[in-house]
C-alpha cells in the first residue's frame, strides 16, 4: 500500500525519525549542563543553567512532599508496628523520610526527564520555553520564600541528626513552619485576631497588666509601695 507516495512502512520509519529528533531537541533544552545564550536577554538575574533550574525545581517540590508524606504518614504508622522503646522523632521518622526525600527528589527529576521526552507540561519544552520557565522560577518571590524555609529546615537536620534523614524531618519542619507562616498567621490575624482581641484585652485589663505597654513599647508605671 502506498501513502502520499512512499511505502507505508516507510512513512512511518520517516515519522519515527522525526519524533525522535523533537524528543532529542527536548531533552537538549532541559539539559543541565546547557548555559544560557546571554545575548538574548538583558535581566542579569536569568539563571545560567535554565535546564538545572527547571530541574531542580522539580525535584525539590517532590522531594518536599515525599519528605512530608514519609515522615508524616508512614513513619507514625512503621512506629506502631516497631518494637516498645523505638523514638518515633529520631528513629522512625529518619529512617523513613529520608528514603522517600531521596526516592522523591530522584523520580520528580526522572519526570522533568519524561515531560520532555514527550513535551508534556505547562511550558513548551524548547530552549525559550525553559528559558523563560526558569527565568519565572527565580523570581517567584512565593516560590524562594517556600525554598528558603526547606533548605533552612534541611541544613538544620542535617547538623542536629546528620544524613538523608535529618534532611527529611528538617525539610518537614521547614514546610510546617512555611504553611504556619503563609496560610495560618493571616487568617489567624484577619478573622480570629480581631474578634478576639476585646476579650483578651478586657481580661488583660482584670488581671491589671497595662495593656498600652504591650502594645506601644513603654514601660508599665511602678506600683505604689
Amino acid at each position: 500500500r502506498v501513502l502520499g507516495g512512499c511505502p507505508a512502512k516507510a512513512r512511518g520509519s520517516v515519522v519515527l525519525v522525526d519524533k525522535m529528533a523533537d524528543a532529542n531537541a527536548r531533552m537538549a533544552a532541559v539539559d543541565p549542563r546547557r548555559r544560557v545564550d546571554r545575548s538574548k536577554y538583558v535581566d542579569p538575574e536569568m539563571p545560567e543553567f535554565p535546564g538545572a533550574v527547571f530541574i531542580n525545581h522539580i525535584g525539590c517540590r517532590t522531594a518536599q512532599v515525599g519528605a512530608g508524606i514519609g515522615c508524616l504518614v508512614l513513619a507514625p504508622v512503621a512506629w506502631m508496628r516497631s518494637p516498645k522503646g523505638t523514638s518515633l522523632v529520631r528513629g522512625v521518622m529518619p529512617r523513613v523520610g529520608g528514603r522517600m526525600l531521596v526516592l522523591g527528589y530522584l523520580g520528580g527529576c526522572a519526570g522533568a526527564a519524561g515531560m520532555a521526552v514527550y513535551g508534556k507540561g505547562k511550558s513548551p519544552f524548547d530552549q525559550d520555553g525553559i528559558d523563560d520557565r526558569a527565568y519565572r522560577i527565580v523570581k517567584n518571590e512565593k516560590l524562594q520564600n517556600a525554598g528558603n524555609f526547606m533548605s533552612a529546615g534541611a541544613v538544620t537536620g542535617v547538623l542536629l541528626h546528620g544524613g538523608p534523614g535529618g534532611a527529611a524531618v528538617g525539610v518537614t519542619a521547614g514546610t510546617l513552619a512555611m504553611a504556619w507562616a503563609y496560610a495560618a498567621m493571616p487568617i489567624i490575624r484577619t478573622k480570629y485576631w480581631p474578634a478576639s482581641k476585646p476579650a483578651l484585652v478586657s481580661a488583660l485589663k482584670s488581671a491589671g497588666v497595662d495593656v498600652g505597654s504591650l502594645t506601644t513599647g513603654g514601660t508599665p508605671p511602678a506600683k505604689n509601695k
